[in-house]
């Protein structure tokens, strides 16, 4: 019969291990023989190895040609006889005995010390658990036998939890399922309690080496589905459960031991194929990291830092939004990016916006390495740019040149591509107003040249005018030859010196901020004729007007969707006129008003597929949000709401 407390751990690689987050090392005290259940109490290491002359010629296990085993401390990486000083006899009394010796176990003061031997001569007496005490002067007193041991059975791999003073062991005492079961029973103030079998752990095979660790117990068993001899497995809410490769292998895996929250030792015999058991050294590595990101924005211009710009942050491969917020008076944002999968390589879009400012949109990559904070400005430049009056927002816009097919004014595609940016730039500054100037190169006449810039600069003003709000924010104008870029005139037979490339520069479409009717970006632009009050360029006073925002629909019960398009710090007047429908959903969070469009909806699906069409009505920035009732959830609770239902 295979000892149940000894021969059950090997290996003798020396390389790492890793997967599914752990960390496997062959330990660097084992030795050529059987080497297992390796405890640590008062930083020393108590570990079950080959006897060596214990008592004369009754080092070997005659029917399992193995030594017998003893129990070792560890000295460095080597192995030394485990003695205590004994309070009797004064001296160091060795805790091994003639045949086998088992783990041991300890209370956290470590004055109460549990062990496994055969206290007999005779070498095939049942095993049995005994415990010692400690005194004040380090003394340990002679053993005291386990209320349960008996000649008719074994009772041994003694693990104690101080926090419940409960003794766990394992036995093959009748009553049992079958084999070696793990029992427990209390153990306070030198008395132990009615033993009972451990609920849904044991089966009708060997179950052994209890340890228990954050409310969970763990232990050894050929049962419960194992897919080797030995396996290790946890009970969690009264369910049994596989710890899973690179725990368990096909071979025996057992004796499991923590030392701290992701640290311990266990043991396997995967190495040599089940011929010895070595033990290891086990790391528990995160799977999944949180890393934190820092965002600062500043001022491009003069570099100070810049409060209120609301930050919207997406995860680019899904469009799904993971953060969004204000920055505070030192221009920061936190940010904790959750769970992210080791070596997980990350896309993150951040769009950055501010009255006063050019929005912006960066992205940048990251992978998922610690949980080192990452400032962002050293991936990307998170500096915004003040809107000015009379400011050329072509390049700041990132428009490419807007073609015309020769003496034609018709809007090619490509040049309606670039128009849909102003678009999009006008209804994400709703009190701005732009003058398009259209521009021709010098050849041909001027007054032919005027003529058609006035056409061309019409036809892009009358598209932008019918995608935005307040039409008469956009006005065009002509330019015709008057204002070339490349300085090279061609009048009067004069032929021009451009070449066509410089000639292509001076065929343009230029777009001049007109009129900012908002604060400008930044206290140190000066208001202009003289217009007091700080950085006010100058301010308009609409008036009252009637206000239809939506409020009926915001009674929708249980968890449903919206779209939302916009963050105000300050509530906007009227909404509906403002965006220039009527179903429009105004809440309040965190002291920010949250605009909403469209009907909610009940699905995700639906909601995506009302944030794609938003987006392409010009609200690029549209993104889902969730409520159960009138609250705002986040989209994972809701989703877990929906799967409940």
């Amino acid at each position: 019969m295979r000892f149940w407390l000894a021969a059950f751990f090997g290996i003798t690689i020396t390389s790492l291990l890793h997967a599914q987050g752990v960390e496997l090392k062959s330990a660097c005290f084992n030795t050529p023989y059987d080497d297992f259940a390796a405890r640590q109490y008062g930083g020393t290491i108590y570990v079950l190895s080959a006897a060596i002359n214990a008592c004369d010629d009754a080092d070997m296990d005659e029917f399992a040609k193995k030594p017998f085993s003893d129990l070792y401390v560890v000295d460095s990486c080597k192995l030394k006889q485990a003695t205590i000083l004994s309070a009797s006899e004064k001296s160091q009394m060795m805790l091994s005995t003639c045949y086998y010796d088992g783990p041991v176990a300890s209370n956290t003061a470590n004055d109460i010390l549990f062990f496994t031997n055969n206290q007999g001569s005779d070498k095939n007496q049942t095993l049995t658990i005994h415990y010692s005490t400690k005194n004040a002067k380090g003394e340990w007193s002679a053993p005291v036998a386990f209320a349960y041991n008996n000649d008719a059975y074994n009772t041994t791999h003694p693990f104690y939890d101080e926090k419940s003073n409960t003794l766990y062991f394992a036995s093959d005492m009748p009553g049992g399922l079958g084999g070696m079961d793990i029992y427990k029973c209390t153990f306070q103030n030198g008395k132990f309690g009615a033993k009972e079998s451990v609920r849904g752990v044991n089966t009708d095979k060997n179950d052994v080496f209890p340890a228990f660790q954050n409310g969970k117990l763990y232990f050894s068993s050929q049962g419960h589905q194992s897919i080797g001899a030995f396996d290790l497995f946890f009970v969690e809410n009264l369910e049994v459960k596989s710890m899973g490769a690179p725990f368990n292998t096909a071979y025996d895996d057992l004796a499991i031991f923590f030392t701290g929250e992701k640290q311990g030792f266990m043991t396997s015999n995967r190495a040599t194929t089940g011929a010895t058991d070595d033990i290891y050294l086990f790391t528990i590595k995160e799977k999944f990291i949180d890393i934190p990101l820092e965002y600062v924005v500043k001022d491009m211009q003069f570099g100070a830092p810049i409060e209120g710009v609301t930050v919207r942050i997406v995860d680019d491969s899904t469009g799904m939004v993971l953060f969004e917020g204000t920055t505070d008076v030192h221009g920061g944002l936190s940010q904790v990016l959750d769970s992210i999968l080791i070596g997980e390589n990350v896309r993150i879009k951040v769009t950055l916006d501010k009255e006063g400012y050019a929005s912006k949109e960066v992205t940048f990559n990251i992978t998922a390495k610690d949980s080192t904070k990452i400032n962002v400005r050293d991936l990307v430049n998170l500096d915004l740019e003040p809107l000015l009056q009379d400011m050329e927002i072509t390049a700041l816009l990132g428009l490419k040149s807007i073609y015309y097919d020769f003496d034609k004014a018709d809007l090619r595609p490509d040049a309606i591509i670039e128009l849909d940016k102003v678009v999009r730039f006008l209804n994400k500054h709703p009190k701005i107003e732009v003058e398009l100037g259209s521009h021709t190169d010098c050849r041909g006449a001027a007054i032919y040249n005027q003529d058609l810039s006035d056409r061309r600069a019409k036809n892009a003003a009358i598209y932008i005018q019918s995608r935005i709000s307040s039409p008469n924010r956009i006005t065009y104008k002509g330019y015709g030859e008057a204002q070339l870029r490349i300085d090279c005139p061609c009048e009067g037979g004069q032929k021009s010196l451009c070449s066509e490339q410089e000639n292509q520069l001076n065929r343009r479409t230029e777009f001049v901020i007109r009129g900012l009717n908002i604060s400008t970006g930044t206290d140190q632009v000066k208001p202009k004729g003289g217009v007091q009050g700080g950085n006010m360029n100058f301010k308009v006073d609409d008036g009252p007007k009637p206000d239809y925002r939506l409020d009926g629909i915001s009674n929708e019960s249980g968890v449903h969707f919206r779209v939302q398009v916009e963050s105000a710090k300050v509530q906007i007047p009227n909404p509906t006129i403002h965006y220039n429908r009527e179903d429009v959903y105004e809440y309040e969070l965190d002291g920010y008003y949250k605009y909403c469009l469209g009907m909610p909806v009940k699905s995700i699906d639906e909601a995506l597929a009302l944030q794609n069409q938003l987006r392409n009505a010009g609200f690029t920035g549209a993104f889902v949000v969730a409520f159960n009732d009138r609250t705002r959830i986040t989209l994972d609770i809701a989703r877990k709401l929906l799967l409940g239902q």
